[in-house]
């Protein structure tokens, strides 16, 4: 009975001392953003580009992206980012990353209005 209780003590002992593993394609992994958040950090429609800021653990790049571009009207396009897969990357990106897309990239003409349908902020 009392090596049971010494076995019981070492490992109440071990969990105690807080080890943590995390597995980064487990379902329940935490990261900056919800992959089911389309929210973006800033948009900015400038020129003939796009650029929107997005959360980020280090690998996210337009790939990451699908890009929805919708025409309103003969001079209005909505346009809405995608995240098509969650970055399992592991830096420390709290300003996320940019992305810089040009009107050409998106298919949209030159002078066109832009509206980003995306949640902007954090």
């Amino acid at each position: 009975m009392k090596l049971i209780t010494l076995a019981a003590i070492s490992g109440a002992a071990f969990l105690a001392a807080g080890c943590v593993i995390i597995d980064a394609d487990s379902d329940g992994y935490s990261s900056h953003y919800s992959s089911h958040d389309d929210r973006v950090y800033s948009a900015d429609v400038s020129g003939d580009t796009v650029t929107v800021r997005v959360p980020s653990n280090g690998c996210t790049d337009k790939s990451y992206f699908e890009v929805d571009v919708d025409r309103e009207d003969h001079n209005t396009f909505y346009v809405e980012f995608e995240r098509e897969r969650e970055d399992h990357c592991r830096a420390l990106m709290p300003e996320g990353v940019e992305l810089v897309y040009s009107f050409s990239e998106l298919g949209i003409p030159a002078g066109a209005s832009v509206v980003i349908e995306n949640p902007v902020g954090r």
